[in-house]
């Protein structure tokens, strides 16, 4: 019963059925490719022109979210939901979504960017907080090298 879905499945599935193709970035798709940190929130790149951005924020508010600010909600079980639009030293979200893998992400598969896209959006940026993730995301691509 949909009822009984973890919100981020329920927001998912809305997504899907809208139609609106995302990937799952930042280091949430960090953390579920194992790089040891810990993320509160979720980033998802939505493939809509950033002027249509309340499309997916209205689908996450007709899924129980409550809009935080422009492009942030969050889902009826507290998670943080961010919805970005453009991503810094990157391709195409179409590009991007060809590199993405399929991971499960609670229960339900979607498209995950990988580590080295990841870290070249980190590096492009640099905010403060961006060169420990580069740091661990560094580390966990030497040990996946190392365990090849």
């Amino acid at each position: 019963e949909e009822r009984n879905l973890p919100a981020i499945v329920r927001l998912v599935g809305a997504l899907r059925a809208e139609k609106i193709r995302f990937q799952l970035i930042g280091m949430s798709a960090a953390v579920l490719q194992g790089v040891p940190v810990v993320t509160h929130d979720v980033d998802l790149w939505i493939d809509l022109p950033a002027r249509q951005y309340m499309r997916a924020v209205n689908v996450a508010m007709r899924c129980g979210a409550k809009m935080v600010r422009n492009t942030v909600v969050e889902l009826s079980d507290g998670m943080l939901v961010n919805f970005i639009y453009e991503v810094t030293g990157l391709g195409s979200f179409s590009a991007e979504l060809r590199k993405a893998c399929r991971l499960k992400f609670h229960g339900c598969e979607i498209p995950v960017m990988p580590l080295e896209s990841i870290r070249k959006s980190k590096a492009a940026v640099m905010r403060d907080k961006d060169p420990a993730h580069i740091h661990y995301i560094d580390q966990t691509l030497r040990l996946r090298r190392k365990a090849n």
